[in-house]
């Protein structure tokens, strides 16, 4: 899994969304802190409900994000991340387990950077440690406003259901 000779270039890191106000001399700094890893298709990468914390950013490949419903226990498909991508932001700002599984869904090629890592390089400047904030809000919000419109779609699609039923 472990791959030291994979090794993002920090215009690679340019695209990615949460890294983009980074400058270049942030960017390669970042590339040395962290390490490589390559995922066969259908391999867990990190698993709902476990201890862990790190960001990786996906180099090669998609992965798919699953979620548990905790009144039934059955896994739901919630979407795909490609390369570009990122996830596990959300443990970079708390210390709850991981809220999702992700799971490689064909070969993939990822960059992980730990928690202790990556705030230690954070805290060499308070500009670069802003500008990542500023980007996880901005993320986590987007992903909020996302799942407010899938919500209010969905209970008006059940409501239509119930009242199509009801009459008749």
């Amino acid at each position: 899994m472990v791959d030291p000779n994979v090794r993002p270039s920090a215009a690679l890191l340019k695209e990615v969304k949460l890294l983009q106000t980074f400058t270049d001399q942030e960017l390669a700094q970042l590339v040395q802190l962290g390490n490589g890893a390559r995922y066969e298709a259908h391999a867990n990468v990190v698993i709902e409900g476990e201890m862990s914390w790190g960001l990786y950013l996906i180099l090669e490949g998609v992965v798919g994000i699953f979620k548990t419903n905790k009144l039934t226990g059955e896994n739901y498909d919630v979407g795909q991340l490609r390369k570009g991508s990122f996830f596990g932001e959300m443990s970079l700002v708390d210390n709850n387990p991981r809220s999702a599984t992700v799971k490689a869904l064909t070969d993939c090629t990822l960059f992980y950077i730990s928690k202790e890592t990556f705030y230690d390089y954070l805290n060499r400047s308070k500009d670069t440690k802003l500008k990542f904030f500023e980007s996880c809000i901005r993320t986590i919000v987007n992903r909020l406003r996302e799942l407010d419109d899938n919500y209010v779609i969905s209970q008006y699609q059940l409501w239509k259901i119930a009242l199509k039923k009801e009459a008749a």
